[in-house]
C-alpha cells in the first residue's frame, strides 16, 4: 500500500504553523520580494523538464522564489534545452516515460532530486532572521523549499506529483483568502479547502489535485518539501 493512501487529503500540522509575528514578518517579505517572483520556467528549467507539460500550463500565472537551491549544478539553462529533456522523455512511450522520470527524481546526482536541495539561496540568507525561526520547527529535513505566487483569478490545472514517502509536502499560506481553494480527487469523492493564512498544512500531492483561485487578489503561500515522516507520523 502507498504511503498516500494511509493519509488524509490535507491536515493542520499545529507545530509548524506560524506565530501571529511570524506571519506578519512573512507577509512583510513578500511586500518587499513582490519584483522578484519568477515564472516556474525561469526559476526551475530542469525540473520543468521532466515536468514541461504542467510547467507550460502554469507559466503565466504561477510565479516562485527559491529559498534553497540543488547542491547539484544544474546543466539546463535554457527553455531550448528544457524542451529537449522533455522531447527524450516522451520519444519512447508513457511506460518508459514515467521509469526515466523516476531514475532522475531519486539519483542523488541529479538537481531533479528535491533531497538536494540543501543550499541557501541569497535570499534566504536575508530573510533568514526570519525564516530560521520558521524552518527550526520541522522535525524532518527541510529540502526544497520556495516562495509561490498564484495569480488572481488563475489555477493550476489537475495533477498528480509524488507520493508522500518521496518528500512530504507541506504548505503555509502567507497572504491567502477563502476564494482560492485546493481540490482533490479521492476514488469517487472531491475533496475542496480554502487554506487559511498562518496554518501549516500538509498537502497529500500523491492524489490528483489542483488550485483554483477565483479571488480578484493573488495568494502567496510558502511550500516546503521535507525528508522523512516525523512532522506526520501522528496522521498515519
Amino acid at each position: 500500500m502507498k504511503l498516500k493512501h494511509r493519509l488524509p487529503t490535507t491536515s493542520i500540522i499545529e507545530h509548524l504553523s506560524l506565530t501571529e509575528s511570524q506571519l506578519e514578518q512573512m507577509v512583510n517579505c513578500i511586500h518587499e520580494l513582490e519584483s522578484e517572483f519568477k515564472s516556474v520556467l525561469e526559476v526551475n528549467k530542469q525540473l520543468c523538464g521532466i515536468h514541461h507539460d504542467l510547467a507550460s500550463r502554469v507559466y503565466d500565472n504561477f510565479f516562485q522564489i527559491g529559498l534553497t537551491d540543488s547542491s547539484v549544478e544544474n546543466k539546463v539553462v535554457t527553455l531550448e534545452e528544457c524542451e529537449v529533456v522533455d522531447t527524450a522523455l516522451h520519444k519512447d512511450g508513457a511506460v518508459t516515460n514515467y521509469r526515466k522520470r523516476i531514475e532522475m527524481t531519486t539519483d542523488e546526482s541529479s538537481p531533479m532530486n528535491e533531497a538536494t536541495y540543501t543550499t541557501k539561496t541569497k535570499i534566504y540568507e536575508k530573510y533568514a532572521s526570519v525564516l530560521d525561526g520558521i524552518f527550526d520547527k520541522f522535525k524532518g529535513t527541510t529540502t526544497r523549499a520556495r516562495l509561490v505566487k498564484l495569480g488572481a483569478g488563475t489555477s493550476i490545472t489537475p495533477h498528480i506529483d509524488y507520493d508522500p514517502s518521496y518528500a512530504v509536502r507541506i504548505i503555509i499560506p502567507i497572504i491567502a483568502d477563502a476564494e482560492c481553494v485546493n481540490i482533490f480527487w479521492v476514488k469517487n469523492t472531491i475533496e475542496t479547502i480554502a487554506l487559511q493564512p498562518g496554518n501549516a498544512y500538509f498537502l497529500n500531492t500523491g492524489y490528483k489535485h489542483a488550485v483554483m483561485n477565483f479571488s480578484k487578489n493573488d495568494r502567496y503561500t510558502l511550500l516546503i518539501s521535507i525528508k522523512g515522516t516525523q512532522d506526520i507520523d501522528h496522521l498515519l
